[in-house]
């Protein structure tokens, strides 16, 4: 019964998703037509309307395949809208490249990027509403489904808590099974233990039961296998609470390791497509950087040969991401052999930690101090970035020798490629005590997005313009 019903909903929602999609397409068309002064609609229709045919299956597909047709109760409308933009997205990329293989009429793209938007926002729209229906009638106790905790302890507690302030789940508890078998009779949040591991078969057989849910140590996993094999074996779902530790930085995520599921945290980001789209925009604008500046280089490389003996690049060995060794290219703006004279300014320097800083480092060259006010001598660093080992926002690379001296805390910085630019820059560069440049680089990490990466661009160009904090 209780199948037949779900199967009665996802065929309800399939029909009302394709349903959308096509009231997204006339309408597209429609907006398409009212601003065409010319008087073939007719042909305009004849080419946009054949779509539903190709369309309708294609994002039947896309959204059972992305998870739109799973069980969403516990589900927020953020994964919806996920969803929906995804499988959209993908969609209509799909069109574009059949249109262009098939060599078929060209389609009207301002009736594509039109269907697109009105689709997102109907489909995102539909589930909405229905969601919100559904809400309020589990609330009412309609369509709930019954749920039976395998433990009693601390963390069956949490998960019975967590069901009974979320009415609009359409969650109800059922009973407890406990691994004390002095707890049989007993009450957990008003709702009775119904017996030990062992009578799990003979519950879930003779009961109304939906849902398991364990909530058991995780030192009883050769127990929790054998009990997911009886619910398997009786078609009932099952959930395992998995929290191993309660992470203070690392995010927790599912994945599927050839086959074999694995709970993943990690410190750094995971949204893999917009490190993605990280990647590409800056290897495309380092090429396009590179191609524009190349004559500017040719000035560099003339004024410093010009002013100082030696090479006109300072090659330097840093850290990269994961602690991966590579060489950096700076303007040289030093003497030659700048680093045999180090030892005789130790003393001077004005930064906390392992990092070397002074501002009037006696040497520096004419050209050297002009560059390194301008942030010119940074330039090469373009190349670092076109070959993937740096970007153009992200912690600045540190040398061998001063991760040696790093506290643990401060190695999580290598979990981010590191960058020409970041949030030290914009903060106040070489002013700032070096346990606060690192909070910064830890703070970036941890609230990296593309958006914070624009809003550092925007912020490093008066920061160098203005020479703030250059030494």
């Amino acid at each position: 019964m209780l199948k037949e019903k779900a199967r009665l909903f996802r065929r309800i929602y399939i029909i009302l998703d394709l349903f959308v999609t096509a009231i997204s397409l006339l309408i597209a068309l429609l907006v398409r037509l009212s601003f065409d002064l010319s008087d073939d609609h007719f042909e305009i229709i004849k080419k946009v309307l054949p779509l539903l045919y190709f369309a309708l299956p294609l994002w039947y597909l896309l959204l059972r395949f992305n998870g739109m047709y799973e069980s969403h109760r516990t589900n927020t409308t953020w994964k919806v809208c996920w969803i929906s933009t995804k499988s959209v997205g993908e969609g209509i990329t799909l069109i574009v490249l059949a249109a262009y293989l098939l060599r078929t009429a060209p389609i009207s793209r301002s009736v594509l990027f039109l269907f697109g938007v009105v689709n997102i926002l109907l489909l995102v729209l539909e589930k909405t509403l229905l969601r919100e229906l559904l809400h309020v009638l589990r609330e009412k106790g309609y369509n709930f489904r019954r749920v039976l905790i395998v433990g009693s302890g601390v963390r069956a507690l949490s998960v019975a808590r967590k069901i009974l302030s979320h009415k609009e789940w359409g969650l109800q508890i059922y009973g407890f099974l406990s691994p004390d078998p002095s707890d049989l009779g007993s009450a957990v949040e008003g709702n009775r233990v119904l017996g030990n591991l062992e009578d799990l078969q003979k519950i879930i057989s003779t009961s109304p039961i939906d849902e398991v849910h364990f909530a058991l140590p995780l030192l009883n996993l050769d127990a929790i296998a054998q009990m997911l094999e009886i619910c398997e074996e009786q078609g009932i779902l099952a959930r395992v609470m998995m929290d191993l530790y309660s992470p203070a930085i690392s995010k927790l995520h599912l994945e599927d390791f050839h086959g074999t599921p694995m709970l993943t945290f990690t410190a750094t980001s995971m949204e893999s497509w917009q490190m993605l789209v990280k990647e590409v925009l800056d290897r495309v604008a380092a090429f396009f950087l590179l191609s524009l500046l190349w004559p500017l280089f040719l000035i560099m490389a003339l004024l410093i040969r010009m002013d100082s003996s030696g090479p006109v690049f300072f090659v330097q060995e840093r850290i990269g991401l994961y602690k991966r060794r590579f060489r950096m290219y700076k303007f040289r703006t030093m003497v030659e052999h700048a680093e045999d004279l180090l030892c005789e300014l130790v003393d001077r320097n004005e930064l906390s930690g392992p990092v070397f800083k002074i501002r009037h480092d006696p040497r520096c060259t004419r050209v050297g101090r002009f560059l390194r006010i301008t942030s010119l001598d940074e330039l090469p660093q373009l190349i670092n970035v076109l070959k993937g080992e740096m970007s153009f926002v992200g912690p600045r690379p540190p040398l061998p020798a001063e991760i040696e001296r790093y506290k643990p805390w401060q190695y999580r910085r290598l979990s981010m490629k590191p960058g020409i630019s970041g949030l030290w820059q914009v903060s106040g560069r070489n002013g700032l005590e070096f346990d606060r440049w690192m909070e910064l680089d830890l703070h970036y990490i941890d609230n990296w997005s593309l958006k914070l990466d624009f809003k550092i661009l925007l912020k490093t160009v008066p920061a160098v313009l203005l020479g703030r904090g250059a030494s």
